[in-house]
């Protein structure tokens, strides 16, 4: 089957009942109504035996019976009370085409991920695996944990991922009312920022209106009151003089030199960020290509909960996909350096460098890093003429230095399948899996199809 040109990918759905009892109607209503997919449906039973030492054992006999039923590319556990947002499976899909060191992905329904007293537990009531990665696994459980801590024990020992997809929604089914409508449990955030959060911005004369009209515009026109700190390069003191005059934005003045923008960013961007607060939290985007079209709270929020890692999001393709990533790497000059950099982007995700946030010192520590990379034999000779290869580098070659934020905050219009992105009525970018586009990037100029960026 496809759709406006593009085949729906296959998944398996396993949904596992209680002894005795059948799927909730809403339940199976909510997976055949699943969007962007084509699905087959597997339901079974957990009996219990009379040796089983806990229901999580019983659970797991379960789990490893229906699982060979599966032959499709991707297989969905649901348990039987588990409502599933429409786009839920889609959007999980393409997480996992994104991330190739993952070897399953999850809607986070109890809201463990939004809390650090389950750290690292996925949960397996909505959750998505690549089929030749639930092949190998073979479920259990002790005495102390549950069948779902034990999977990612043994994944992670493997080297493969599993974490949970923030935009993939799903709710569980309140016990005391399971048949009625989902009870929505509320959201649980931390403290707000103690500090002021901020925005960088770095650009040179090409990107000033931008900057003013597209940039500034839009992100106050969605509440966002957060200062701006814009490192300007080469500008007339008239319109230096023009910018101070914006609500909010304090404007670093530089020089040109000619080096391009996004390398010159990491320096600059070192210096300030090490003068904030180091609690502070901090996110820049680019300025020639990015359109906001909601509030930062919750990134906001993100930085506070995760405060020693820099937030990064995935582009749309990786490698083999991704031309650039052979092109980019295999310049390296030095041959240790080369080979080093091209293995660690063939088997990590491709991180898109137009946006990165994170507390003040984080972002510091990344800045300045990829800064000596730039300069030194990591990165001599290669073709990439920003800093995105500093920003893989520095991330994948210690993975507990960054988190993979939600692809809405960086939303790469660049290499979608056709008909993902479009404009509505209202004049909103929007994604057909995900909606109303957070912040959207025109990577590679993707967004004058739509013919909303600002002319010179």
């Amino acid at each position: 089957m496809t759709n406006r040109g593009f085949t729906l990918p296959s998944v398996d759905v396993l949904i596992l009942c209680r002894p005795h009892s059948k799927p909730r109607p809403g339940v199976l209503a909510a997976i055949h109504h699943q969007r962007d997919v084509n699905l087959r449906l597997h339901v079974g039973t957990g009996w219990p035996h009379s040796d089983d030492r806990n229901r999580w054992q019983t659970i797991a006999r379960a789990r490893n019976l229906i699982k060979q039923r599966a032959t499709a590319d991707w297989v969905m556990f649901v348990d039987d009370d588990v409502l599933l947002d429409p786009q839920c499976i889609a959007t999980l899909v393409h997480r996992l085409e994104c991330s190739p060191t993952l070897g399953a992905v999850a809607a986070d329904y109890d809201l463990e991920n939004q809390t650090s007293a389950h750290a690292g537990h996925v949960g397996m009531g909505a959750c998505l695996f690549r089929g030749e990665v639930l092949k190998t696994v073979q479920f259990r459980s002790t005495t102390t944990q549950c069948e779902c801590a034990c999977c990612c024990e043994d994944l992670r020992q493997q080297g493969i991922g599993i974490t949970y997809c923030g935009i993939a929604t799903a709710t569980h089914l309140s016990q005391t009312n399971r048949v009625a409508t989902a009870v929505k449990r509320p959201t649980i955030l931390p403290s707000p920022p103690v500090f002021s959060p901020y925005v960088l911005a770095a650009f040179d004369r090409r990107d000033l209106q931008r900057f003013e009209h597209q940039f500034v515009r839009s992100l106050r026109t969605w509440g966002n009151t957060c200062p701006v700190i814009a490192v300007t390069y080469g500008l007339y003191p008239s319109e230096i003089r023009r910018l101070t005059q914006l609500s909010d934005v304090h404007v670093v003045a530089r020089p040109s030199n000619g080096t391009m923008v996004p390398v010159r960013r990491l320096h600059e961007f070192a210096e300030i960020t090490q003068r904030l607060p180091a609690e502070a939290a901090v996110a820049y985007w680019d300025v020639s290509d990015v359109v906001f079209q909601t509030r930062l709270d919750s990134l906001w929020h993100s930085v506070v909960m995760r405060p020693d890692v820099v937030h990064a999001v995935v582009e749309p393709k990786g490698y083999p996909h991704n031309a650039v990533i052979p092109a980019w790497s295999l310049s390296i000059h030095d041959p240790w350096h080369r080979s080093h950099a091209f293995e660690l982007l063939k088997r990590n995700p491709f991180l898109n460098s137009g946006f990165a946030a994170g507390t003040a010192a984080t972002l510091h520590r990344y800045f300045s890093a990829a800064h000596q990379m730039r300069k030194g034999p990591e990165l001599a000779g290669t073709t990439d003429w920003g800093d995105q290869m500093g920003l893989n580098l520095y991330c994948h070659q210690q993975p507990h230095r960054w988190y993979a934020a939600d692809e809405g905050w960086n939303y790469c219009v660049h290499d979608r399948r056709v008909g993902e992105v479009t404009v509505s009525p209202e004049g909103l970018v929007i994604s057909r899996r995900i909606g109303k586009i957070p912040v959207v990037h025109g990577n590679a100029r993707s967004l004058r199809q739509f013919a909303i960026l600002v002319d010179h």
